[in-house]
């Protein structure tokens, strides 16, 4: 699946989140993976957008924030919100990573697996 290119775009990357900075859900780190819940739209919801469908299109297998960026080519703050803000209308479920030790940073192990996804894209 091939998300939208930043070339063909028109919009600016701010607008897909209507200037927020912030997902409505929970913030996202960079290697949280997320799964497609296959949940549609509810009545009266506006439809997918096209980053949307792509970003539920690739979630078909598990997906990082980091990866959802690197898709759609916009930067990985639009990406959180885009991701989080479907994460919390229930059209993806999040993996958050185990965060290791006391000082918050992910284990090695976690960054190593995100680091091996990104070079396989």
């Amino acid at each position: 699946m091939e998300g939208p290119r930043s070339s063909d775009r028109v919009v600016p990357t701010y607008a897909f989140t209507r200037g927020r900075t912030r997902p409505i859900g929970q913030e996202l780190p960079l290697e949280a993976i997320m799964v497609a819940t296959q949940r549609p739209p509810g009545p009266g919801a506006p439809a997918f957008s096209k980053e949307e469908r792509a970003i539920i299109e690739s979630c078909a297998t598990p997906t990082a924030v980091a990866e959802i960026g690197a898709l759609l080519s916009v930067p990985v703050g639009v990406a959180r919100v885009l991701v989080g803000d479907l994460a919390a209308d229930g059209h993806l479920e999040l993996h958050l990573p185990d965060q290791g030790g006391r000082d918050q940073r992910p284990a090695a192990k976690v960054l190593e697996r995100l680091l091996d996804g990104l070079r396989a894209r």
